[in-house]
């Protein structure tokens, strides 16, 4: 049965921390998980060459699955870009971003509401304490890996590349009185590959701004990766609609999707064969056409930066400090600076 996104706002929580009132001393915890699993199937196409690449600095990974050996992107390769781009958003708020990606350390006299927020309560994070600790939070989302609809045959294209470039921008290295010997050749993704990719919320995790924080991190990610860097687009995301139910099913595997592809489908044809796959085997969903037009008005929103929206942010701010302060814990300290946020996003979006 399809529904709308006010059908799926009502199912998500509105707080992240309760009081357990069972404890000798009641204390504030984060909510416990409830059952609920909300999927997101992605198909990404590439729109110029990617590198998607193993071990080996040469060759592109790829996974026997239904029958074809398939390009395999693991998961970190797209979470990670989705994730940077999630923080860069709260940095342009002024509402998070505090530590660079996977480098997050807590100093003793501060509260983990300021070294953690609506970003890593999303995607994950841990951080390094001054006193040796290390403080994991689990992500809410939790990436598959993107494999492809295509065979890898044909898929692949070889690219030159001349390494040891130095500053005048030649290969002839005057130390040595020799040019670079460093030629090799690697393999690049060919533009028009589609993949096919889940993500998997359990557990009634995520307030509706929360949620909107993901949509908005996948919509302005454009980026996924290279050799040392990428400064164009390379890959195209469309969202095939948003689906729930109590448990998760099978078909979130895309293991699972992929016997029910044709490689010679168009991408249209591709999203709608995907958005049928999920709305046969969930009992709530969004049509593809509605989950689009919502990224792009939240996208414009924050274009403008539209009060409505940073109100938004604000308040979901202010509830993620309060879930990483009540669930690493508090002291003196750490409440003077947790009051100190909530004065400093009480304003967000007034105007």
């Amino acid at each position: 049965m399809m529904s709308t996104f006010q059908d799926l706002i009502a199912t998500l929580p509105t707080e992240l921390v309760v009081t357990n009132e069972l404890a000798k001393e009641a204390f504030e915890m984060p909510r416990l998980p409830q059952a609920q699993c909300i999927v997101l199937p992605l198909l990404r196409e590439t729109i110029a060459p990617i590198l998607i690449r193993n071990n080996d600095p040469e060759m592109t990974t790829d996974m026997q699955v239904a029958g074809a050996n398939r390009i395999r992107m693991i998961a970190s390769k797209t979470k990670g870009v989705e994730r940077r781009r999630g923080a860069q958003v709260l940095r342009f708020l002024g509402l998070g971003g505090y530590a660079p990606a996977n480098k997050a350390y807590r100093p003793s006299n501060k509260a983990m509401s300021e070294v953690f927020d609506l970003n890593t309560l999303v995607f994950g994070d841990s951080a390094k304490g001054s006193e040796k600790a290390i403080y994991p939070v689990h992500a809410a989302v939790l990436y598959s890996d993107a494999l492809s609809v295509e065979p890898i045959n044909g898929r692949i294209d070889s690219v030159f590349r001349q390494g040891g470039v130095y500053e005048d921008g030649g290969t002839y290295d005057i130390e040595h009185q020799g040019t670079s010997s460093n030629i090799f050749t690697t393999y690049s993704v060919m533009p028009g590959t589609r993949l096919v990719q889940t993500l998997v919320l359990t557990g009634n995790r995520l307030t509706i701004e929360a949620f909107n924080h993901l949509l908005l991190s996948i919509g302005l990610a454009s980026a996924y990766g290279g050799a040392t860097a990428v400064t164009g687009t390379n890959i195209k995301t469309v969202i095939a609609g948003i689906y729930w139910g109590s448990l998760e099913r099978p078909i979130n595997a895309p293991s699972q999707i992929l016997p029910h592809l044709d490689s010679r489908a168009t991408t249209d044809e591709l999203t709608d064969k995907l958005a049928e796959l999920f709305q046969t085997e969930y009992p709530l969903g969004i049509t593809v056409a509605e989950v689009q037009a919502y990224v792009a008005d939240l996208t414009q929103k924050l274009d403008r930066e539209e009060p409505s929206l940073l109100r938004q942010y604000g308040h979901s701010a202010q509830q993620a400090a309060e879930l990483f302060d009540a669930w690493f814990g508090n002291s003196a300290n750490n409440k003077s600076a947790s009051r100190k946020r909530a004065r400093a996003t009480q304003g967000v979006g007034d105007q």
